[in-house]
């Protein structure tokens, strides 16, 4: 039987990366239901967007070369012809001419004939029908050109782009209200322990409610979450779950099974049936991960402990995940938060920690504390309390209190 030895964590993504290929089939969908898929091919702009010049103020539209010298001691007299309603159609406007302006919004159309806005700021009405304008403009001051959000034949996103609402919002824009994209990844979830009971059944003294699969679901954002259930310990069981999650998913996580215990058959198992590439990993909590390839799929080992379960998909399954939904670019997750640590925190060389860490807010001082948050790995309570995960380096083997942190939100 092959021994394993823990790899760092960057090393192990890089592994299990190169091992990784992204789905192949593809589906089309309305743009406004895509958020959160990701992109099978190439955006390429269609045309000019907004598709006019439009005025980046509200003020005059005016012919630059008529402002030349306009100052507040010696203001240039124009003539108004009239007024750009939102929505109007440019066609429509009047044509601005030498000595004259035409009313404009933020926004507005450009009328024929003008090339630059003098913001109202810098004019005085002087009745319905003339308007002193007190600075002088160049040509294209304060205009926004027919292409200045999306230009004809540009290259938007290209495939691999994870679609956020921003994104549909700019797809819209230009007009493009279906997309091409990846289908969703199928992930299986198996729960591996005879001491696990489902949620809905009475439990006994030495059972737990088996919950990691509903979170690990719920984790899966964009991807397609499979549960098989809860496999006792069981080879010959698990062996042909496994085998069923093979073939029907894209992708299998299991929890629980994981480690070196007696019932452990996982790693075995996988052996068996596949090549494991990585068996420990040099962070905690989490170190007992396994990532195999059975049938070209990825098929993850995760600790059964909930706290290092989390972690573990969070920090290893996502990148990994993220890949095989077809993502081009690899970012990270989470939106992080600075704040300052209430206490030390110590660690072990050589291995990365990662810390639940609840925030408070001081409002007297407007000072953001981070403060750790004990628990055990295997109590989910240690999570539900915190706000984000503190990571500790491997060459570090402690963090000061009162040090500013980055705390990655849960």
């Amino acid at each position: 039987m092959r021994t394993f030895q823990a790899k760092k964590l960057d090393e192990a993504i890089a592994l299990a990366l190169a091992h990784v290929a992204p789905i192949a089939e593809t589906e089309t969908l309305p743009t406004t239901d895509s958020l959160g898929r990701v992109l099978a091919e190439d955006i390429i702009c269609p045309e000019d967007v907004p598709g006019f010049a439009r005025s980046a103020m509200d003020g005059y539209a005016v012919r630059a070369s008529e402002t030349h010298g306009a100052s507040r001691e010696r203001p240039v007299l124009l003539k108004i012809i009239g007024s750009v309603e939102m929505g109007q159609d440019p066609r429509t406007l009047p044509s601005v001419h030498a000595g004259e302006a035409c009313e404009i919004p933020t926004g507005g159309p450009m009328p024929d004939g003008a090339d630059a806005v003098v913001m109202l700021e810098e004019t005085e009405r002087q009745n319905n029908q003339s308007v002193r304008l007190f600075a002088e403009v160049t040509p294209g001051a304060h205009v926004l050109s027919a292409d200045s959000d999306f230009q004809r034949g540009e290259l938007v996103f290209r495939a691999g782009h994870k679609l956020r609402a921003v994104d549909i919002g700019a797809l819209i824009a230009m007009g493009i209200l279906s997309v091409k994209i990846y289908r969703r990844v199928r992930v299986s979830l198996i729960s591996t322990g005879s001491e696990l009971v489902e949620a809905e059944h009475a439990i006994r003294p030495g059972q737990v409610r088996q919950i990691n699969s509903h979170i690990l679901r719920h984790l899966l954002e964009g991807a397609q979450g499979i549960s098989l259930g809860i496999v006792p310990d069981d080879r010959e069981r698990l062996r042909a779950t496994i085998q069923h999650a093979v073939r029907e998913s894209d992708m299998v996580l299991l929890s629980g099974g994981s480690s070196v215990g007696a019932r452990d058959w996982t790693l075995d198992l996988l052996q068996e049936l596949g090549e494991v590439l990585v068996h420990g990993l040099q962070i905690k909590p989490g170190k007992p991960t396994i990532f195999a390839v059975v049938d070209k799929k990825p098929v993850i080992g995760l600790p059964g402990n909930p706290v290092s379960c989390v972690l573990v998909f969070e920090k290893f399954v996502r990148p990994v995940l993220a890949r095989r939904s077809g993502l081009r670019v690899l970012l990270p997750a989470h939106r992080l938060a600075s704040a300052q640590l209430t206490q030390t925190v110590h660690s072990a060389l050589g291995r990365e920690e990662f810390v639940a860490i609840r925030l408070r807010l001081d409002e007297s001082l407007g000072t953001l504390y981070a403060e750790p948050v004990l628990g055990h790995s295997n109590n989910i309570s240690t999570l539900a309390r915190a706000d984000g995960i503190l990571r500790v380096p491997s060459e570090f083997e402690e963090i000061p209190a009162g040090a500013q942190v980055w705390v990655e939100l849960l």
